[in-house]
């Protein structure tokens, strides 16, 4: 082989290299330096927020048949957070009121005719509530109508993780005077309420 020879073939060999080299780079075989690290990780768990009436789901705030001027009553009622998060509890209340008879004593007393008495009734607008414990009740708060309370509840109430406010009611129907206790003869009122615990 002739010097001549021997540069083609080494020259050959260069421009192949250089361009073997130039389609590697085009292909992205050609790698820079580079490191790969674990990073932290973590863990998220959503808290609870769960709320319980009386213990068992539900109480009944007050029951009585045939009562009469100067009947008291008293219930306790107990609202617990089970979740482990804190939480401002509200209350909505829903009243019904009903005159189931129409005796001559209530007739004359609301006013109006034999059998014509008001029928949503007056138990409603007689008998009282009044709060003699519970969670942010210093003192026994003073009777209102069980109409009034219906409007206003509990208020807002916060109830920390598994903490349990309970409460105890009064109830009463006053006796009054002159003949306005016989508004409420044979009449009925009922009660439901609901609770609505929310995230503080």
């Amino acid at each position: 082989m002739t010097a001549l020879q021997n540069k083609k073939v080494r020259l050959g060999i260069g421009i192949a290299a250089v361009a073997l080299a130039a389609a590697a780079i085009g292909a992205g075989t050609y790698a820079a330096f580079s490191d790969t690290e674990t990073g932290p990780g973590g863990t998220l768990k959503a808290g609870t927020l769960d709320l319980t009436v009386g213990g068992s789901g539900g109480v009944t705030l007050f029951t009585g048949e045939n009562i009469a001027p100067g009947y008291t009553s008293t219930s306790t009622i107990a609202l617990t957070n089970t979740g482990s998060i804190p939480g401002t509890l509200a209350s909505t209340l829903q009243l019904t009121g009903t005159d189931v008879t129409c005796t001559e004593p209530e007739a004359e007393a609301e006013g109006k005719a034999q059998g014509a008495c008001a029928p949503g009734g007056d138990l409603q607008n007689q008998l009282t509530i009044s709060i003699l414990s519970g969670p942010g009740v210093a003192a026994a708060t003073p009777p209102v109508t069980l109409a009034k309370f219906a409007e206003t509840g509990f208020g807002q109430i916060p109830l920390g993780a598994g903490a349990t406010g309970e409460y105890v009611l009064k109830f009463e129907l006053p006796n009054l005077s002159g003949t306005e206790n016989n508004k409420v003869q044979g009449d009925r009122v009922t009660l439901s309420s609901n609770y609505t615990l929310t995230q503080s």
